[in-house]
């Protein structure tokens, strides 16, 4: 399984960093979205919503970077 790190920033609670294990990066962020996020509700569309304003061109909310172990 995959390692993703979240991070995310909102006005309530400043930048927030979360490493996440998950087959791919939308399950991680699917798994933050459940864990850390408030604001949206806790479904497919709040989900929706969440990841629109999150990959914002413009103003994007997070990034999610997967890690790669060093062998």
């Amino acid at each position: 399984m995959q390692r993703y790190a979240v991070t995310f920033f909102s006005d309530s609670v400043g930048i927030s960093l979360q490493v996440i294990e998950a087959e791919s990066r939308d399950l991680a962020l699917r798994s933050f979205f459940d864990s850390h996020v408030t604001g949206y509700t806790k479904d497919n569309e709040g989900f929706a919503y969440f990841r629109e304003d999150f990959n914002d061109a413009d103003r994007p909310m997070g990034a999610v970077l997967e890690l790669t172990p060093n062998f």
